[in-house]
């Protein structure tokens, strides 16, 4: 097991901090550089436009 650098605790994996040192904070900053990192790539336009495609088709469906 590794050891947290910040409090000694032991925890789990070695890359994530161990739960008495996890804050909202560390998870908010994680999920806005995924955000950032999925609209550098374009991966929201294809996910925008496969949306787009199913509710035409449901549409016609109709």
């Amino acid at each position: 097991m590794a050891m947290c650098k910040k409090c000694g605790k032991r925890k789990r994996r070695w890359p994530r901090s161990c739960p008495r040192c996890r804050s909202a904070s560390d998870r908010a900053e994680a999920a806005a550089d995924a955000v950032e990192l999925a609209v550098e790539t374009g991966l929201l336009a294809w996910i925008g436009r496969g949306v787009m495609a199913a509710a035409r088709l449901v549409l016609r469906a109709f």
